[in-house]
């Protein structure tokens, strides 16, 4: 009698942990980390910047079970030199609430479907507008935990268009980091940086303008290439799996009447009103123009002005001064206001709002996690025995290779720390000075800084940014890098073919 023959059980094919799992093995792996890297601190100037030449070791730290779990919590919380993730996870899910409600208006779907119409033939130009608009975002004021909005208003109008969730991603991220690489105006970035180092934000803006528009262009063709490729063969996508269900989630109008009422076009404009205010409350005018005092002269009025004070408070937020608890507020605001445009009774209005933002939850919560990795760096007193490696490795390069293995350096710790601020305080006062002895142009310094800055934030799993869209997009941190190194790739080797360029002149 034959045997049977058994059939061999099909291999398992590897999958790429979800977008939580990876964020808690990397602060399990800074962790690990602790108990080998030595403790390390530096000499801190009066303003709390780290002082070449005055490292040296501390008794270490090591970070246990308790501190890996309380990591997250202190990430949405704060503490420490961390600030709290909770404001910014508010905002993601308000805006979730914004969305619903838009969505149950119409109005929202309509607009998009009739961009969509007018920019069916026409591609090319729609995706160079909105990275334009978001490298705008990112060179004015550091646009990055915001981008999770940009792309849910975005992902609609691309999938209409034939194209993947892949693509919008691309454009909010790379299009923020690349304006964030540049940095022509950014006062949390190019002037914190410029400060520390000693020197004028206005020192390297014409090399930065240049940049600008380098590196955006850069950018529109390379997102513009792989457009091309999805939209004539949609099955090479890596979410094509999910095409039925994307359209779905993000969906525009269905029906052929684009005609929009009065009420609608009542909510459309609340909408985008909702994200002119979101631009000026964050556009720092004092910082850009000392002179620009008209925002803060007119909340002094309001606080001296009894019958104004009284309707509308004493504490009220100065234009160019807000952040994300102003932009929560804002949200709510106008979610409320759609909701009485639209004559929604309060009981709509309010499971309207508990829908939307139920729906960012998970979004929500990556935000915390990713600042979890940076309470395990900091209270295991590592970073500043990262930098100090760093600072070895320089210490007697050429120019040329000075730039490059600086480039790489900050790349690598500002995959750890992708916080402007953060990143800036704690290297630019030993960079800065390791620059002045290489004979390196200080403002270079600043520009290898903002350029690893950038770079790290378009695929570093600490990108608050990467982490929350490819979250709402349903795609894997797995997918996103193996699309985004070759990208990463490219925008590197040209921020070190610039570099060597600047040196040169």
């Amino acid at each position: 009698m034959a045997e049977e023959i058994k059939e061999k059980p099909a291999r398992k094919k590897f999958q790429m942990p979800n977008t939580y799992v990876i964020l808690f093995a990397v602060i399990a792996f800074i962790a690990l980390l602790t108990w080998f890297v030595p403790g390390g601190a530096y000499e801190l100037s009066e303003g709390g910047d780290a002082i070449a030449g005055t490292y040296h070791v501390v008794e270490s730290n090591p970070q246990g079970l308790w501190d890996i779990f309380m990591a997250p919590i202190t990430g949405m919380l704060g503490g420490g030199t961390v600030s709290g993730a909770i404001s910014i996870s508010l905002t993601i899910m308000l805006f979730g609430s914004l969305l619903e409600m838009m969505d149950r208006t119409c109005a929202l779907k309509t607009a998009i479907k009739r961009i969509t119409i007018a920019n069916q033939n026409n591609m090319h130009a729609l995706i160079a507008i909105l990275v334009i608009l978001m490298a705008f975002f990112g060179t004015r004021e550091g646009a990055y935990e915001e981008g999770i909005v940009y792309f849910l208003m975005f992902v609609p109008v691309i999938l209409a268009l034939g194209l993947d969730t892949v693509t919008a991603i691309m454009i909010v991220v790379l299009g923020t980091q690349i304006g964030c690489l540049s940095s022509i105006i950014n006062p949390f970035s190019t002037g914190i940086a410029s400060g520390i180092a000693g020197i004028s934000p206005g020192e390297g803006m014409i090399p930065r303008i240049a940049m600008f528009v380098i590196f955006t262009g850069l950018v529109i063709l390379l997102i513009c290439r792989y457009a091309d490729k999805i939209k004539a063969h949609p099955e090479k996508s890596v979410q094509f799996f999910r095409r039925e269900q994307d359209l779905k989630e993000f969906p525009a109008a269905d029906d052929e009447d684009l005609t929009l009422t009065g009420r609608q076009k009542g909510a459309l404009a609340l909408f985008v009103l909702t994200f002119v205010f979101m631009i000026v409350g964050l556009t720092p005018w004092t910082s850009l123009n000392p002179e620009w005092t008209f925002f803060e002269d007119f909340v002094a009025w309001v606080a001296a002005t009894p019958g104004l004070r009284n309707v509308l408070g004493t504490d009220i937020t100065a234009f160019g001064n807000w952040y994300f608890p102003e932009l929560s507020m804002i949200t709510l605001i106008m979610v409320i206001l759609i909701g009485v445009v639209m004559h929604y009774d309060a009981d709509t209005i309010i499971d309207t709002i508990l829908k939307g933002a139920s729906g960012l939850v998970s979004t929500a919560f990556v935000v915390p996690l990713a600042r979890g990795i940076q309470v395990v760096m900091d209270n295991g007193q590592i970073t500043p025995s990262i930098l100090n490696m760093c600072e070895n490795a320089l210490a007697s390069l050429p120019p040329f290779a000075f730039v490059v293995v600086a480039l790489v350096c900050y790349f690598l710790i500002a995959c750890l720390i992708p916080s402007s601020t953060g990143l800036a305080a704690a290297t630019m006062g030993i960079m800065g000075t390791l620059s002045t002895f290489a004979g390196v142009d200080v403002y270079i310094m600043v520009i290898i800084y903002l350029m690893a800055l950038g770079l790290a934030k378009m695929i570093t799993p600490c990108s608050i940014v990467v982490m929350t869209c490819t979250a709402a997009a349903h795609m894997s941190y797995g997918d996103w890098v193996k699309k985004i190194a070759p990208i990463v790739a490219v925008l590197f080797a040209a921020c070190c073919a610039f570099l060597c360029v600047l040196v040169m002149l």
